[in-house]
């Protein structure tokens, strides 16, 4: 709910919601009653951990740790620029941060990367064979440097964030007037949408193949993963702004993935109706329902 309160209000004209959020109406009054939610729910898990730490006597040093835990022992005088973790509002706002940034992005795109897979069953196929041939193993767990090994399966994950991006929109604003690369004018302190949606299905941009589901557009002639300018695949943002924990997602999703893999087949129950719900996170309005059994690698002869 607060996401999509959020994404709302992003595109509501700032004298509207500002309207709004006084008067306390419409989507703002929404966000308002999210939020005290949101803030009631944090507070309450902050209050819970403190007394955790309290009680562990710091027992827990760095391994085993939790990143509200971490958060709370940040050491003030190192990180000047941070407000100080007794502060409720600093560890709340870091709570939604890693909610939003780190947690359901992450959701997003594997749920709709596992939808993709159950309509292109030799993409599964392809991926199970790279995981063989690189020699995972399954019970053990895989470190970064047998994961970095999975090239088709990175691709596989970028063509799924392609087609359904898990943050759905951008908003940018303009200090002085300007024109775009396409000719438009802007004015300064004008607001620019970027449906990353719809950039990632332009054919002008990728191709007559743009509304495939095609692994192979991300692999380059030697077999090794191609990097197309973030400017064109704004999945983890760009430039400067491009998403500090974009590796760290890499790396979750390939784990989650391989895992899976190797030890169940995943069956999407037919019929169910599969479709975007509006909000700053591209999430399926109905979820994803699916049943999952165990398998065993078979090799593609």
């Amino acid at each position: 709910m607060l996401e999509k309160e959020f994404c709302i209000g992003m595109l509501n004209q700032e004298i509207m919601w500002k309207l709004q959020n006084w008067m306390g109406l419409g989507q703002e009054k929404k966000m308002s009653q999210a939020n005290a939610t949101f803030d009631r729910v944090c507070s309450k898990y902050i209050s819970a951990k403190r007394e955790e730490i309290i009680r562990s006597q710091g027992v827990l040093n760095g391994e085993g740790e939790d990143l509200l835990t971490s958060f709370m022992k940040l050491d003030t005088a190192k990180y000047k620029l941070l407000m100080k973790p007794s502060d409720d509002k600093f560890l709340r706002d870091t709570i939604l941060a890693f909610i939003l940034a780190g947690r359901d992005t992450t959701a997003s795109a594997l749920s709709w990367f596992f939808w993709l897979l159950s309509e292109n069953p030799i993409v599964v196929a392809k991926i199970r064979q790279e995981i063989i041939d690189n020699d995972l193993p399954r019970t053990t767990g895989n470190g970064q440097e047998n994961l970095d090994k999975l090239v088709y399966l990175q691709a596989a994950l970028f063509e799924a964030m392609r087609l359904y991006p898990p943050v759905s929109f951008g908003r940018k604003s303009s200090v002085e007037s300007d024109v775009l690369p396409s000719g438009h004018k802007v004015n300064a302190n004008s607001k620019i949408i970027i449906f990353l949606y719809a950039l990632g299905r332009m054919k002008a941009v990728w191709g007559e193949d743009a509304l495939q589901f095609k692994p192979e557009r991300w692999i380059t002639e030697n077999g090794g993963l191609k990097h197309d300018p973030s400017s064109k695949f704004l999945a983890f943002n760009s430039g400067p702004r491009t998403c500090l924990g974009k590796h760290l997602a890499i790396t979750q999703m390939k784990t989650v993935v391989v895992e899976i893999l190797q030890n169940y087949e995943v069956k999407v129950i037919k019929g169910q109706k599969i479709e975007p719900v509006l909000g700053f996170i591209l999430a399926m309005k109905h979820g994803l329902k699916v049943v999952n059994m165990r398998t065993r690698f078979l090799h593609i002869s």
